[in-house]
Parts: C-alpha cells; sequence; structure tokens
C-alpha cells in the first residue's frame, strides 16, 4: 500500500506541474486597441531642467453590463489600474539624462509590461551655489476581481478537487516610490508593471530598482544628497464562490539615506496569484 501511494503522490506532482493556474486574475484589453508608446529621452546640459511624465492604464473584463452601477464586480470579472508618474528637475549645475520609455496597453505574457521604464541620471554642481537634482518616481498597481469557477481554467478532474472547484476574489495593491535629491552622484532607476494578461496563467507584476553611485568623472568616491524609497503590497483573498474573506497579507519596506552616499541600492519586485506549475 505503501509502494502504491507513493505512486500516487508522483502522479499528482506530475499533474500539478503540467496545469498551470492562477487565482489572482488580470483583464484582457479590447482587441480593437493596442496602442504602444515608446519614448526616448537623451540630453546633458548646463542650467535648468524640468520634466514630467504621467501615464494611466485601466482595464476591465465584465461579466455583466450592470456590475458597475450595482457597486461590485460580477462573478468572473476583472479590473486593473496601472499608473506610473516620474517628476525630475534641476536647477543648475551639470545634468547627463539618458531615459528609455515604453507604454503597452496590449496584453502580456509572464515577461511583458505594460510600463517599463529604465533612466539614468548623472549631476554635478557646486554646492556653494544651492542648485540640485531632484526626481519623483511612483509606480502603482491594483487589481479586483469576484470568483471564478476554477474549470474555465483546469480541466482536470483531480486537478480541479485538489485546487477547489472556485477562484475566490481578490483585492490587491503594489506601491514602489521613492525621491531623491542629489547635488553629485549618478541615479539609475528601472520601473516595471504588468496589469494585462493573455489569460488566467499570466500573474499580475512590480517590479522597480534603484542604485545611487558617485560619478566618477568628479573624482570623487560618494554621491551626495539624500533618497528615499518605499514599497507597500496589501492583498485581500475571498473564500471559494462567497464574499466571505480568508485572508488578507501586508508587506512594507522603507529606507531613507542622508549625507555621503557611497553606494545605496534597493531591488522590489512582487508577483501576484498562485501557481500550479507553469514557468
Amino acid at each position: 500500500m505503501k509502494k502504491y501511494g507513493i505512486l500516487f503522490l508522483i502522479l499528482i506532482l506530475l499533474i500539478f506541474s503540467g496545469l498551470p493556474a492562477s487565482a489572482d486574475r488580470l483583464p484582457n484589453v479590447s482587441k480593437t486597441t493596442n496602442m504602444q508608446v515608446p519614448a526616448t529621452t537623451n540630453l546633458q546640459l548646463v542650467g535648468m531642467m524640468d520634466s514630467q511624465t504621467q501615464v494611466q492604464i485601466n482595464t476591465r473584463n465584465y461579466n455583466s453590463t450592470d456590475a458597475e452601477a450595482q457597486g461590485f464586480l460580477s462573478p468572473g470579472s476583472t479590473e486593473s489600474n496601472l499608473v506610473y508618474k516620474q517628476d525630475m528637475m534641476s536647477n543648475g549645475g551639470y545634468l547627463a539624462l539618458a531615459k528609455d520609455q515604453t507604454f503597452d496597453e496590449g496584453n502580456q505574457n509572464k515577461r511583458g509590461y505594460n510600463v517599463d521604464s529604465a533612466s539614468v541620471s548623472t549631476y554635478a554642481t557646486d554646492p556653494d551655489k544651492g542648485s540640485k537634482f531632484s526626481t519623483s518616481e511612483q509606480l502603482t498597481l491594483t487589481t479586483t476581481g469576484n470568483w471564478s469557477p476554477v474549470n474555465e481554467t483546469i480541466h482536470n478532474a483531480l486537478v480541479q478537487s485538489i485546487v477547489g472547484k472556485y477562484f475566490g476574489a481578490f483585492e490587491s495593491s503594489y506601491d514602489a516610490m521613492s525621491d531623491v535629491s542629489l547635488t553629485t552622484g549618478q541615479l539609475a532607476t528601472i520601473a516595471q508593471g504588468r496589469s494585462t494578461g493573455y489569460d488566467d496563467t499570466v500573474p499580475a507584476g512590480v517590479r522597480y530598482t534603484l542604485g545611487i553611485h558617485p560619478d566618477m568623472s568628479t573624482g570623487l568616491p560618494y554621491a551626495q544628497g539624500s533618497a528615499s524609497t518605499d514599497f507597500v503590497v496589501t492583498n485581500r483573498e475571498g473564500y471559494q464562490n462567497t464574499s466571505n474573506e480568508s485572508a488578507t497579507n501586508s508587506f512594507t519596506d522603507s529606507t531613507s539615506v542622508n549625507g555621503l552616499i557611497f553606494k545605496f541600492g534597493k531591488d522590489f519586485e512582487a508577483t501576484s496569484g498562485i501557481e500550479v506549475g507553469g514557468s
């Protein structure tokens, strides 16, 4: 009996490894519009600079036309809202900036993002003159959805009996924020967010990376200024096909530095959902 029990366990594991499933489901965009907006900035200057970028992508999949009027999502419905903001300015000094940003509202796979931004800024000034380079960046993703039958994604009866008959309702929020002010140094950031997927196997995702280093051309072994980062994740999950809340999870991380910065780096990544197998 023990032998057959082990074989049965192996069979279950093989089934799980072959059938992917995600609990937090992303909506799909309309097939009539898949707007892509690439934007590239390259500049070198001594003087003043002011730049703002703001993007918002809201996607909804409703199973019922009166879902909004009812004040809640219908069973099987999903919604996501992705917001990205970046503000940069300098009031004097030398600034070199390279920025590459792509905003894509189309359906994404596990390695794709609806917002994908990367920037590198190098700044130097005479601190006695009071000039500085300041930047703030924020990436916020919220996803919500009501319960959905598992058999819409998994058609194997054995796996369905193990996982349960339903994916529960969910409400998730992901925030990545930074504020930086430098009189000398180099700043590099990457901001990526995924809010729409091809199917239920694609989880929501947020990644934010920040690094501050000395500007080696100045001969100084440090950057100088202040920086802060804030990362927040909150998640609520429902149980089966009811409005009963089964789990609440949260994560917060805050860091701030001020002075001579020899090295400062943060790398934050969050992925929603529960996967059974997949890659």
